[in-house]
């Protein structure tokens, strides 16, 4: 008896002390350690978890117990391994409906494997401990209860600890005029961001709280949901009239959403039609493409239609395929009397583009590379393992003759060339990696091996871009058009400290920072010319497009801003970090940067704002509040 008690309470020690080691060690690799309220709260919660287990295990023999341990702790050594290889690839943590997509995330399975670091073994250790102490029997799985107490014991144990972390939770609110503010609890209870929730809960409790969050039952009925996103909406700011108001009334547009393009890609040597473009026209310095659960389908959801992907479905492309976008710009366009097409040159095996550009979108025509004639291989082989990146360039040559001599038209375009793994087997890589080692050999320089082919790889979408100017002029139709070129996100293909070394125009070490992407505009305007140094972010394109081109839009039914409307638009991040012209704050280590003249507590409201802001457009999408028998308000 007293041997497996003394058992039992090495074994509840060994898992006690790896679960708060492994907590410790993912917020020191990957959040913020502080000897604070919240690691007290995680710690009790670390209890709890090893008492229940402890509580679970000792009902089956020593065979069967050691099992349970060893999968119980190999688990969760996965659990967090895995959360931060995803979060070194786009900054963000996976929810539990991201399983669904497990077919597609196995294609990019080479990719992860890479992401692999020495210092990872520092997540093994505990696994490691456990075999190495049974192995030399320091310790055994000699458990089993031996009195009908001691489940009772355990049980009552593991409820109280639980509780008692619980009661560790904030549930107060601050004042900030008439908006709602929300408390830890609420954060516990709602999930309404990751990164919190894993700093003042665990990696352990969110995902123990994220896998819950799929059978929470809403408190309220759909029709009082509606009564209540109606009130919001009509609470909105309308939108006023300014100097960029109408500039490119019935112009043509060509939008193009370039895949990687970061801001170190423009070269005067190596891209020079961009470089032209940057100089020559209007670059917006300030424009941000934040990363959020999906990378470049998250990106595509926000600017097609000014709303916030949710992180709780598998992909939120896919998921609200079905839902009434009434404010996308094809939709916006069409009213104008536009022809629409958008053009993409990869198959659907990641992302259902054609349904979702067709149905949901509204965009006329939608041309995959199939139907650019492009040749495309399909193979399980060429997309799980060698991705065979399609050529920017042959896209522009395939979808210019499918739009050039319509009186209006309105052209979407999402490039695929610039797409990692940045190596010599990246075939548009390939094809102009000796223009890169010319450009080497003139300069004196030795570039890194991933930016010397990710700069290969960008020359193709230049092509593309000096091709597309080149028919434009051709066709008399150049001065009648309006281009925008912008980065789907941050080239996160490449090392971040090797962006740093490399790019002169990002801060070093800032991970808001790292987000700043070209936006560039090429028109004839001499209105919009030059450098812009208003905050923008991929939400606020459509508000800002339909300002520039007077298109129909209700402004107060988006979720984005037009961005040249005012000086003081500020850029949000999935982590709820927030950035302007005049005021900062990081939400990762909660630093707060502020102008003089800037009241602090401005900067709390912005910040309950933004969650407030996150919460409606989840309620709008999760009842397609814009579907056809939804009474909406008016502007």
């Amino acid at each position: 008896m007293q041997n497996r008690l003394f058992e039992s309470l090495k074994l509840f020690a060994l898992l006690f002390l790896s679960i708060v080691y492994l907590e410790i060690i993912f917020k020191l690799r990957v959040l913020h350690l502080e000897f604070d309220a919240d690691l007290f709260r995680i710690i009790i919660f670390s209890l709890a978890y090893s008492v229940m287990i402890m509580f679970f295990s000792m009902f089956f023999r020593e065979k069967t117990s050691k099992i349970i341990i060893f999968t119980f702790l190999s688990i969760i050594t996965f659990l967090y391994l895995n959360q931060e290889i995803y979060h070194s690839f786009i900054e963000g943590f996976y929810s539990v409906a991201v399983v669904g997509d497990l077919d597609t995330g196995l294609s990019f399975i080479g990719n992860y494997f890479q992401a692999f670091r020495f210092w990872h073994i520092l997540y093994i250790l505990p696994v490691l401990s456990l075999y190495l102490l049974n192995r030399f029997k320091i310790l055994t799985f000699n458990i089993e209860y031996y009195t009908l107490k001691r489940p009772l014991i355990l049980l009552i144990a593991g409820s109280m600890l639980f509780f008692i972390g619980l009661q560790t939770i904030d549930e107060s609110t601050e004042d900030v005029g008439d908006m709602v503010t929300y408390s830890d609890m609420d954060l516990y209870t709602y999930m309404y961001n990751s990164q919190d929730a894993l700093k003042k809960f665990g990696l352990l409790t969110y995902t123990q709280r994220d896998f819950f969050s799929l059978f929470r039952s809403d408190p309220l009925t759909e029709s009082e949901y509606e009564i209540l996103i109606h009130e919001y909406f009509e609470t909105q700011p309308t939108h006023n009239v300014n100097n960029y108001s109408g500039i490119f009334k019935d112009k043509n547009l060509i939008f193009i959403m370039a895949e990687s393009l970061d801001t170190f890609a423009i070269n005067e040597e190596l891209t020079p039609n961009l470089y032209k473009l940057k100089t020559e026209n209007a670059y917006f310095e300030n424009y941000y493409s934040p990363l959020y659960y999906r990378s470049t389908a998250d990106t595509e959801f926000l600017v097609q239609t000014s709303m916030y992907p949710n992180n709780n479905v598998t992909l939120s492309m896919d998921y609200y395929v079905d839902n009434t976008f009434p404010a996308t710009l094809p939709n916006l366009f069409e009213e104008k009397g536009y022809e629409t097409f958008s053009f993409h040159n990869y198959i659907d095996y990641f992302y259902p583009r054609t349904n979702f550009h067709l149905t949901t979108l509204g965009y006329n025509q939608y041309f995959g590379p199939e139907d650019m004639g492009m040749e495309v291989d399909n193979s399980d082989n060429s997309i799980i393992f060698n991705h065979d990146w399609q050529s920017d360039y042959e896209m522009m040559v395939a979808a210019v003759p499918e739009f050039i001599n319509e009186d209006k038209f309105f052209v979407n375009m999402l490039t695929v060339s610039g797409h990692f793994k940045y190596d010599a087997d990246h075939p548009m890589a390939a094809i102009n990696a000796q223009e890169v080692a010319d450009y080497e050999i003139a300069n004196d320089i030795t570039l890194d091996e991933e930016i010397f082919y990710y700069l290969a790889a960008q020359i193709e979408l230049d092509k593309a871009i000096g091709y597309l100017l080149d028919e434009l002029e051709a066709n008399d139709k150049l001065d009648d058009t309006v281009i925008v070129i912008f980065g789907d996100h941050y080239a996160y293909g490449v090392d971040n400290s090797t962006i740093w070394d490399y790019d002169d125009i990002k801060e070093d070490e800032s991970d808001m920072d790292i987000h700043n992407v070209p936006l560039l505009i090429y028109s004839s305007s001499t209105v919009l010319d030059g450098v812009v140094d208003n905050y923008m972010s991929s939400i606020d394109f459509i508000p800002t497009i339909s300002n520039l081109f007077n298109l129909p839009l209700q402004y107060n039914l988006v979720f984005g801003n037009d961005a040249l409307a005012s000086d003081d638009n500020i850029v949000r991040f999935a982590d709820l970090s927030f950035v302007s012209s005049t005021f900062s704050y990081d939400s990762l280590p909660e630093v707060m940067t502020i102008q003089d003249g800037v009241n602090p507590e401005y900067i709390e409201y912005v910040s309950t704002m933004f969650i407030s802001d996150y919460k409606y457009n989840l309620l709008v999408l999760e009842f397609d509040y814009f579907k056809e028998d939804e009474v909406t308000p008016t502007e």
